[in-house]
């Protein structure tokens, strides 16, 4: 039986997607529900290993044009990242240079108290690497494959009737 560059681009590719799901499922990361009054704070803390990309995602499931204010602050007090939120759903990323304590500092900046729905944590990128090599060699040898076989493809032109 012979194994075809398509099919080995299909495993290679299906093996990547699926590492990566189970990686980016396991990350250090924190989740919690909120409830803000109006002008209220309120604080997330995390403990990151070594340096890296962190991330927040804030959802707002009953937005109506509220607006938030978001902070990271480190272990010292220093602010690393900060942003308006005025959306729904808000993915953001920040860089930290060391492990520590981190703290992600939400504040409702608009008239009305606010529900949110909050997750903070480490991306963990170089975990991704060799999954991500693995996810490029299967779409690699998948487009090879798609090429190969379109390349010797032809199709017949019919006739153009002249009258």
């Amino acid at each position: 039986m012979k194994i075809s560059p398509l099919r080995i681009g299909l495993v290679l590719a299906a093996i990547g997607i699926v590492a990566i799901i189970i990686i980016f499922d396991s990350n250090q990361k924190t989740v919690s529900s909120i409830m803000l009054e109006r002008e209220g704070t309120s604080n997330v803390n995390l403990d990151l290993r070594d340096n890296g990309i962190g991330y927040y995602k804030i959802t707002i499931p009953s937005f109506d044009g509220q607006m938030i204010f978001v902070q990271i602050e480190d272990n010292v007090g220093n602010v690393i990242s900060d942003k308006k939120i005025q959306t729904k759903l808000s993915v953001n990323y920040f860089d930290f240079p060391s492990g520590g304590k981190y703290t992600l500092k939400i504040t409702n900046v608009s008239e009305k108290s606010t529900s949110l729905q909050v997750e903070f944590g480490n991306t963990d990128v170089s975990a991704l690497r060799i999954p991500a090599i693995i996810l490029g060699i299967g779409i690699i040898l998948i487009l090879f494959s798609v090429y190969k076989r379109l390349k010797n493809y032809s199709t017949a032109q019919p006739d153009e009737n002249i009258s």
